[in-house]
Parts: C-alpha cells; structure tokens; sequence
C-alpha cells in the first residue's frame, strides 16, 4: 500500500512488559564471523566461527568480554571464503574442547585458554557431513547426519576411541546425561541406553530438532515449529512455545531456583521459563543481528552472532527498556514522485516511563510520525514513510531516550537502493545447473512460475 508523505498516524496501545528482562552489558566485534555456536567452560565462554577462527573469552567479570585469544585450525583455519579447516559446532570438558568441523573432529587443548592449542582431529572422522555433539564425562557424542551418531570413549581425551554408532536418517543434534543418549533424527527424539543401539524411548515432535539441552526436564529447539519440553519421566510432551522466528540453539540455567531457557531464535533472544505445565516468555531483546547461538551462566546471557558477540544481563529493570520491533526497513522499488510506508514498532519493556529525548531520520527522503513518551508496558507504530526522488536513499530512523543500556537506538531505513529491490523488474539471467539435473536456468524461461533459487557454498 502506498501513502502520500502528508498522512500521519499514530497508534498507541498497552503491551505486556517483563519485571525481569535483558539488558545489554558489554559487546564484541571479534575477527571469527559466520558465527555458529557457543559454550561456556567455568569462566571461558568459548565461540566458533566458520570464517577466522575460534574466539575464547574470560567472563570471569561477566560485564566485560575479555577476549583472550583467536585460534585458527591448521589448514587453514577458516580464515578464507575458500577451503581451509572450519568449525562448525563445540562442546568443552575439563581441559579439551571438541569442535566439528569439514575436515572431521577437532581436538583442542583449552587448559591454557590464552593460548589454547589444535591438536587435529580424531582418526576416521574426515568425510563425515559433522553437526553437534555433546561430551558427558568418558563419551562424546557426534552427529552426523545421515552417517548417524557417532560415540566415542574420550577418557584418554587425545586419543578418542569409536565404540559404536546409532543409525539414524538425518541427525543434527545430540545431548547426554548420566545415563542416556538423547539422538535427534529429524522430528523425532529418541532415547538410548549407553551401550545399546535399541531405544528406550521416543517421541515425534511437530518440526525438525535443531537443539536438545537435558536439566530438570528437556527442552528441544524446533525452528519454526519453537521450544517443546518434555518430561523425563515418561517422555511425553509437556507444551511447546510458537517463538517468533527461528529457534537455533538454546541454554539452560538454574535461576532462583527456577529453569530459565535462552534461544537464539535468529533476530533475537528469547528467554522462557516453566510457570506450572506452561513454558512462558519471560524476556525479549532484539539483538538485531543474525543469533546463530546462546550461552548462559548464572544470568548472564551471551549472543553467539553471525559476526558479533554480545553480554546480556537477565535481571530486574529498574528503569525503562526500549525495544524495536525490526532494525531495518527495506523499501521496494519506488518510482520518483511516489510515497511508500513501513511500520516499525518501539515498546517499553522496562519499569518507569521511556522518556524520548529526540527521534528522527538522517535522511530527508524518509519522514516520520511523531514518537511519544512510553509508560510501562506500552508499545506505539510508527510510520516511516519513503518518497522517492533519487536511487540509494539510505539513512536511519534513530531514537534517543532516558534508556540506561541503550541510550541511542537506530533503525536502517533503505530506499531503492542501487541493486535489487522488492517490486523492481528483474534483468533477465542464465546459469548452469550444478546439482539435480544438467543444461542451464534461465530467468526468461520460467517467466509466470513460482521460483526458489537456493544457492550454498559446500566447503
């Protein structure tokens, strides 16, 4: 729909606020990017990147990310777009940590974590497709997709020694406890005994598991099918919480005696809690980066992003809390002359009113509707309306407040950018066709139909 740049709206109405809830304490730009996982190892929150490395923290002060070291993997340790060693997934016990990678499984020595050290990988894991894993005391864990899981006797930790695997179809994700395996193969968890390829249990769930994290119950990462729990006992589902995007990777902490669950649900961390027989939401903070991962411990709440890493505080709010809804609004293809409006939604999720010093655009193609002050729990739309007169009109939608961790908060706001626009005539092309048949695509041929083009880097 598109409106003229004189309309202006304002809508303003009440929505639920959290006593406790995320506040940003510290952030990092680190070398590692393509960011993918996240574990903490007592106070070392070590991170893995597929791009530039493995990235190891001390948060023994958890307001301060103190990067200690960047280590990449020999052959090239992921420092390229090219080939090289990449990490993928990690798991950390006592002095070693255990990474996947695309040249098998890695074995690092983390007794010295300002100087950790890449010892390879384990004999006969190159040319595995490798995922998660897990390490429980003597067993890791690996899986490997439609090779299986794959368990290994890691009690003399350089030297780990493949005692069996457990068929499966396709599994991504993998999680121990004192007595079992717990083996996602697509949708359905399954229980095993140490030792034995037969299950004990199982359950088929609504979408494929991408995470597991066993505590008092277990909680299962679904994607866009959200957060399941289920209950140890019987195994049987106990609710499951529709998140608002992705639900990646999560982490489990015991807060006031309570289970409080951190997912990285793709553009933001999303924190539930059990309240009865009902998992619900209990903290929000739109990270506005790609969250690949979460680690927890005690609260804090650490951010494994596509090229970022970020602390939070989960806690009271004292004062007031700004959220947007979405961080960048991108426009389709306006013609010179012509109006069009995105919405974008600020809430207060603190305690006392959201004071709004200034907001305003940084560039003169986008005006705006006026930003009031917010009490608690309030939420206001605000229109950004776009009027095109040139290409590439990009800026930003920014807002200063009274917020104590977040005092300047910005919006991208992009505008017929020089490329590819939503709603602009695509150039006609033709490629090759590399996997699934032979000859080439071409844009021309397809002109009517209903196209998905996936397009994906294997090494």
């Amino acid at each position: 729909m598109k409106y003229n740049n004189y309309i202006l709206a304002i809508f303003l109405f009440s929505s639920f606020n959290f006593s406790m809830n995320l506040s940003i304490v510290d952030f990092d730009d680190p070398s590692a990017h393509h960011i993918l996982d996240a574990e903490i190892i007592n106070d070392v929150l070590i991170v893995s990147g597929m791009i530039g490395g493995i990235e190891f923290y001390d948060i023994s002060n958890p307001y301060n990310l103190n990067h200690l070291d960047n280590l990449t993997l020999s052959g090239g340790g992921g420092g390229g777009q090219g080939g090289g060693t990449k990490p993928n997934c990690i798991a950390a016990s006592g002095n070693y940590a255990y990474v996947t990678t695309n040249r098998g499984v890695g074995i690092i020595n983390i007794s010295n974590p300002s100087n950790p050290q890449y010892l390879g990988v384990i004999t006969g894991t190159n040319g595995y497709l490798l995922e998660d894993l897990d390490v429980y005391g003597d067993i890791l864990a690996v899986s490997a997709h439609e090779d299986g899981v794959l368990v290994y006797d890691v009690s003399s930790p350089t030297n780990p020694q493949l005692q069996y695997s457990i068929p499966t179809n396709n599994s991504w994700t993998v999680s121990l406890d004192e007595n079992y395996i717990y083996v996602a193969d697509q949708s359905t968890i399954i229980k095993y005994d140490y030792g034995s390829s037969e299950f004990s249990d199982m359950l088929e769930l609504s979408n494929s598991i991408k995470d597991i994290y066993i505590s008092e119950y277990i909680y299962v990462a679904l994607g866009s099918g959200g957060v399941s729990v289920i209950n140890k006992n019987d195994f049987l589902l106990i609710d499951t919480y529709n998140t608002s995007a992705l639900a990646n990777k999560l982490d489990v902490e015991n807060f006031n005696g309570e289970d409080i669950i951190a997912i990285s649900d793709w553009d933001d961390i999303e924190v539930l809690k059990m309240i009865g027989n009902q998992l619900d939401l209990v903290g929000f903070k739109n990270t506005t980066k790609r969250t690949m991962s979460v680690a927890m411990k005690d609260n804090f709440i650490y951010s494994a992003e596509w090229a970022a890493v970020q602390a939070f505080e989960f806690g009271e709010i004292d004062g007031p809390d700004i959220d947007l809804d979405v961080y960048e609004l991108n426009y389709p293809y306006t013609n010179n002359g012509e109006s069009y409006t995105l919405n974008v939604e600020v809430t207060n999720n603190g305690n006392e009113i959201l004071d709004i010093i200034d907001a305003y655009t940084t560039n003169g193609e986008f005006s705006y509707t006026f930003l009031n002050d917010l009490n608690p729990g309030e939420s206001q739309i605000i229109e950004v309306t776009y009027t095109a007169n040139s290409n590439n009109a990009s800026g930003s939608y920014r807002i200063i407040s009274n917020d104590r961790d977040e005092p300047e908060i910005i919006c991208e706001t992009n505008g017929n950018i020089n490329g590819a626009n939503i709603g602009q005539e695509a150039p006609d092309f033709e490629l090759d066709v590399m996997a699934n048949g032979s000859g080439t695509f071409s844009l021309s041929d397809n002109s009517g139909k209903i196209i998905v083009i996936a397009f994906f880097a294997p090494n």
